[in-house]
């Protein structure tokens, strides 16, 4: 099983950050500490390096759509003006309107082949040609020619309108070579600076890129000076900073979206291990139910009920208690097979609207994930009972040695970074930082603000 090493240096509240990921880690520190922020770069890294590939591809599509779409608009536009003219053959037309629709299709496969898209492209581009060669034979005011003329960025000047075309033609034609050629050279490289470039849109990240950050598998860096090395065995993270996400709907958060469509997708793998199906039946045992898909229709989305056991309480699970939600998520992703060795999963405050005896079920179930499933776990508390939990359960259970603890620290008095001191397995310093808490009680009713 792979260890995994992440750091950040002078980045917002955060000075310095070494954290292990080799099996259950606990980061635990004052609001405002960086806690969060490490959670979303972590997510960040792991998801835009095994993504890497998608995102270029992606990428690379959206440019040849916006080409495609341009051009048809064009081509519909000139022929809503010759619509009642019977010498106009429309074959043409009605190619490229086929050609771009079956892209609109293709480029949402998962296998799709640089080959494929270039096909279509040239396809797309021929039929143009043809149709635009015979539209502008026609009599038609020179102005609406030039006008379609600069709205697909054809250069005319010295040229006739046929002439224009073909250029137009042949640009395209290298165009979409030079596209594909940059696609299969980024893919290879796998560039540091593009490769920020693509989280950074894709996520829709809104603050700066830390100066130092980097991830090690096995002790290699993943960020390398100039290229971004492949992750050979983590396959993705899972970040959950509310529970409060898996009942959203349309939303503009990317990591809240994100969970959502893993909550609802209606995938489920064929056949469950012995250890995933008693793992599933502690959740539904604790909930006295069950979380459900409910697929959708054409007119609405998929959502999930929770379903009591004796069937008597069926309800949205937006409507169920957040403690509730807590537990959902667990169990969805588990019937989804994400919880594995291949994943790991990031939780803010997972103790967040459970109750006491609730908080010590789920550190349970978060310690037999990792130790059965082999699930990697990083999670952000500020709980002494939930600190306390995983730290005894882990011991109990034989998995201590893979559970790491962190407090940040604040760098000097007056410091508003922190750093991230690496306690191992000893949890005596939290619950230190707890306690300061109820020291200061007995400062309160005092007249003095």
């Amino acid at each position: 099983m792979s260890k995994y090493k992440y750091i950040i240096r002078d980045y917002h509240a955060i000075k310095e950050a070494e954290i292990k990921l080799d099996g259950i880690t606990v980061l635990s520190g004052i609001n405002g500490c960086g806690k969060s922020t490490l959670s979303r770069w972590l997510y960040y890294l792991i998801n835009g390096a095994k993504g890497f590939e998608t995102f270029l591809f992606e990428e690379y599509k959206d440019k040849i759509g916006h080409i495609l779409n341009r051009i048809q608009i064009a081509c519909v536009d000139l022929e809503r003006l010759i619509r009642n003219d019977d010498l106009l053959d429309k074959t043409s037309l009605y190619n490229l309107i086929k050609i771009t629709n079956e892209f609109d299709f293709v480029k949402y496969k998962r296998n799709i082949k640089i080959e494929t898209i270039e096909r279509l492209f040239l396809q797309a581009l021929y039929n143009t040609k043809r149709f635009l060669s015979e539209t502008m034979s026609m009599d038609l005011p020179d102005t609406r020619k030039a006008r379609i003329f600069n709205y697909l960025n054809i250069d005319v000047e010295d040229k006739n309108f046929n002439q224009a075309i073909e250029c137009f033609f042949e640009q395209n034609a290298r165009l979409i070579n030079k596209l594909s050629s940059q696609l299969k050279k980024d893919i290879k490289e796998r560039d540091r600076n593009k490769f920020f470039d693509l989280i950074n849109e894709h996520f829709e990240i809104q603050n700066d890129i830390p100066s130092f950050i980097q991830l090690e598998e096995d002790d290699v860096d993943i960020i390398e000076k100039e290229h971004i090395s492949t992750l050979f065995n983590m396959q993705q993270a899972v970040y959950i900073d509310t529970p409060m996400a898996v009942e959203m709907g349309d939303t503009e958060n990317i990591l809240w979206k994100a969970l959502r469509d893993i909550m609802i997708n209606e995938e489920q793998i064929d056949e469950f291990s012995l250890k995933e199906k008693k793992l599933m039946l502690r959740v539904k045992g604790i909930l006295e139910g069950e979380t459900v898909l409910e697929k959708g229709d054409l007119f609405k989305t998929n959502s999930l009920r929770y379903v009591s056991k004796d069937k008597k309480v069926n309800i949205l699970l937006k409507d169920a208690a957040t403690g509730f939600k807590t537990f959902s998520y667990l169990q969805r992703l588990l019937e989804n097979g994400l919880l594995n060795d291949e994943t790991l999963l990031m939780i803010d405050e997972p103790e967040a609207h459970l109750h006491p005896q609730w908080i010590v079920e789920f550190a349970r179930l978060l310690v037999l994930l990792n130790k059965e499933l082999g699930l990697k776990i990083m999670i952000a508390s500020h709980n002494p009972d939930m600190v306390a939990a995983i730290h005894d359960i882990a011991n109990k259970e034989g998995v201590l040695e893979n559970t790491n603890f962190y407090v940040a620290q604040p760098e000097n008095p007056k410091s508003h970074q922190y750093i991230f001191k690496d306690l191992g397995h000893d949890v005596g310093e939290i619950f230190e930082s707890f306690n300061i808490a109820l020291d200061n009680i007995g400062r309160y009713g005092r007249v003095d603000l």
